[in-house]
């Protein structure tokens, strides 16, 4: 089954990526509809965090030596958290006997990842503008970055509760699996040379 597709929407099968990810960001389940399943739709989800992947690792050669591992690193970690949150994504679905399902929901997903990235931009343009003093202060670019961070927990839910067709616990337990995948990795990051911090970055720089 798939989620009831009004008049004028995309049939499954047919990409229409930005209206999928501007229906599903506001909670309309039946964005998902705009994603086509299968490997190479999937692919091209990834492509673009593949792509700022390999700019950073080239970018990090042109960095001083002792720069140079931490560069690398920064530029790494994004696809590495994407991957591996694919990976605890296609198994829980496996286990939840949802896997027939799980292409279309991951290209969602990835797409939709960008959609906090872009609010947060957004956000930080429309503080400098309206408060230019205090736009720029650490207090304030956490805030936001909080903020996106909640809204972007629960579009992971959203999506996985769309796209997997779970339940609500179901996509709770996901979304919890998916994060805790994610402070792991970023422990990782701390403990080990170079003892980059991820959460600085996700959280403005403070």
């Amino acid at each position: 089954m798939t989620p009831d597709r009004p008049n004028g929407m995309p049939p499954v099968g047919g990409m229409n990526v930005p209206l999928g990810v501007w229906l599903l960001g506001r909670g309309r389940g039946v964005g998902i509809n705009c994603f086509a399943p299968g490997m190479q739709p999937l692919m091209a989800a990834l492509a673009p965090t593949v792509a700022i992947a390999l700019i950073g690792i080239f970018g990090a050669f042109f960095m001083p030596v002792e720069q140079r591992g931490l560069r690398l690193t920064q530029a790494l970690v994004q696809l590495v958290c994407t991957l591996l949150q694919l990976v605890v994504s296609e198994r829980y679905a496996a286990f939840a006997g949802r896997k027939g399902l799980w292409s279309r929901y991951a290209t969602a997903s990835l797409w939709c990842a960008w959609l906090p990235l872009v609010m947060m931009i957004m956000a930080e343009g429309v503080m400098r503008m309206v408060m230019p003093g205090s736009a720029s202060s650490s207090a304030a670019v956490a805030g936001v970055a909080a903020g996106v961070q909640l809204y972007s927990l629960w579009l992971t839910w959203y999506v996985t509760r769309v796209g997997l067709m779970m339940t609500a616990l179901q996509a709770v337990i996901m979304t919890v699996l998916q994060t805790l995948s994610a402070v792991v990795l970023f422990g990782l990051l701390w403990l080990l040379p170079p003892h980059y911090n991820a959460l600085v970055d996700l959280f403005g720089g403070v």
